[in-house]
């Protein structure tokens, strides 16, 4: 279930960077993002939602991200006596 939620959230993600310019003409300008992120803020916010929850789809397909987690969680968590 892993590799098809991974394969999924990263096709997702390529069409995202891909028709980010058809997305924006469809939502339009984000202001925020044309704040904070400068003139083309909302092509580069896009842009980075891709590129970040493609890796996070790659962790996830491969696993590593309950890695992570299990190790960060397991640090902070642990009952300590």
């Amino acid at each position: 279930m892993q590799i098809i939620g991974g394969l999924i959230g990263a096709i997702l993600s390529i069409l995202l960077i891909i028709y980010r310019e058809r997305i924006h003409r469809f939502i339009g300008n984000i202001d925020w993002a044309e704040q904070h992120l400068g003139a083309g803020g909302t092509f580069t916010l896009l842009l980075l939602i891709g590129v970040v929850s493609f890796f996070v789809s790659l962790t996830v397909m491969t696993g590593t991200l309950d890695m992570i987690f299990g190790g960060i969680g397991g640090t902070l968590f642990s009952g300590s006596k």
